[in-house]
């Protein structure tokens, strides 16, 4: 006698219902211009947007939520800001979490203009300082590590590293 097991519906996973790509996915980011057509899309809706802090610097951080299967998914997204362990201003790049949804996030939506207004100045003023920073030989040997495993990760990871590794006069990783 056979006991036949229903199997579980497979719900897809809500970055994927966002409309990230397996890549996007993967590495945790999505281009500036990819971010910037999310804006754009009709369904979506801009619940935050503002300069504020992480473990890895100073960002702006966008609130983008749309219609999933049986709720609306939330994704947080940030960047325009100076990575600290990475050494390096992220501009063409922001980085996404799931974001939880917050009471907050149910008064009035932001308006795509003035988001776009906002996020342009932002822009600009960063891209201004990308050719002022030097990144080390630490912000490099953390960028290769949080880009295998992730960012907190890769602070544990560098902890362990011998200090040899570190030291800009023994080894040329550019």
């Amino acid at each position: 006698m056979s006991v036949e097991q229903d199997k579980p519906a497979k719900y897809p996973k809500p970055a994927e219902e966002f409309g990230l790509t397996e890549r996007e996915q993967l590495y945790d980011r999505v281009s500036h211009t990819r971010f910037l057509t999310f804006l754009d899309e009709p369904s979506i809706t801009i619940h935050r947007l503002e300069e504020s802090y992480n473990n890895y610097g100073e960002y702006l951080f966008v609130t983008l939520s749309r219609p999933g299967t049986n709720r609306r998914i939330y994704i947080s997204f940030w960047g325009l800001g100076y990575h600290e362990y990475r050494e390096r201003w992220i501009t063409d790049e922001w980085f996404w979490y799931q974001a939880t949804p917050r009471p907050e996030f149910e008064e009035q939506p932001l308006l795509i203009e003035e988001v776009k207004r906002q996020i342009e100045e932002r822009y600009n003023t960063v891209k201004g300082y990308v050719n002022q920073a030097t990144q080390t030989r630490r912000g490099q040997v953390f960028e290769i590590l949080a880009d295998l495993t992730d960012e907190d990760g890769a602070v544990v990871e560098m902890e362990d590293l011998p200090d040899w590794l570190l030291n800009e006069d023994d080894l040329d990783l550019g």
